[in-house]
């Protein structure tokens, strides 16, 4: 079974998760107000020095409330994400210009220094992995902020999407996701009426239809299956 998105569902999905999940809502798009204010045209992004303060502040609000870390290290884990978010700074610039639709054409490197460099932050030691698994959420959450592109891939979504291999590990290898994406990816694009309808939904949303949050729309509509 691939991964195939009913419209109406689809538009009924999202005015349930905006009504049940309100303040989850408006975390992500609030973040991605700010976010397509300070990319859209300028040049700059939102992990640059100039504004790299602000996005950790906004990331810390948004995240705290989604209990990212809760169970490793309390305040140390802020501290952690913030190193990291300076670290990973030009690799996001490097991937921010592509979307879900372009994943196969991401160069692997800079995924590879993000996936490493939010997953340390809520492992143990604060350390990368010498096998690269890490949870999946620590890395797709932060992510699906950062850049829209990713699910994030929570237990709920991870058992409701028809397309995951590695859905009942919450800890997944580079590998694993990078196989993951590709697969919905391939899906996606087979959709041209799914992705106009996310464009559409997007440029209502956020007033900006140059950057287009797949990857959030879609782990919403996972989210709220029954």
């Amino acid at each position: 079974m691939g991964l195939v998105v009913d419209l109406e569902v689809f538009r009924r999905r999202l005015r349930l998760f905006s009504s049940d999940y309100a303040r989850y809502a408006r975390d992500f798009d609030r973040f991605w107000v700010w976010k397509l204010g300070v990319e859209c045209d300028s040049g700059v992004h939102i992990l640059s020095r100039a504004y790299l303060g602000e996005a950790y502040c906004r990331l810390f609000r948004a995240l705290r409330r989604w209990q990212v870390y809760r169970g490793v290290g309390g305040g140390d884990r802020w501290v952690v994400l913030r190193e990291s978010l300076w670290r990973i700074g030009e690799a996001y610039d490097r991937i921010r210009g592509y979307s879900l639709l372009d994943f196969d054409r991401i160069p692997i490197e800079p995924l590879r220094l993000i996936w490493d460099e939010l997953g340390r932050v809520k492992e143990g030691s604060a350390r990368v992995n010498s096998r690269g698994e890490y949870y999946v959420i620590s890395v797709c959450k932060p992510l699906m902020l950062l850049w829209g592109q990713t699910l994030a891939f929570d237990s709920r979504v991870r058992a409701n999407i028809p397309l995951i291999h590695c859905r009942r590990r919450a800890r997944w290898s580079f590998e694993d996701w990078i196989r993951a994406m590709r697969d919905i990816q391939h899906e996606l694009e087979t959709q041209e009426e799914v992705i106009d309808a996310i464009r559409k939904e997007s440029l209502k949303r956020y007033g900006c239809d140059s950057v287009v949050p797949y990857g959030r729309f879609l782990d919403i509509y996972y989210f709220m299956e029954r």
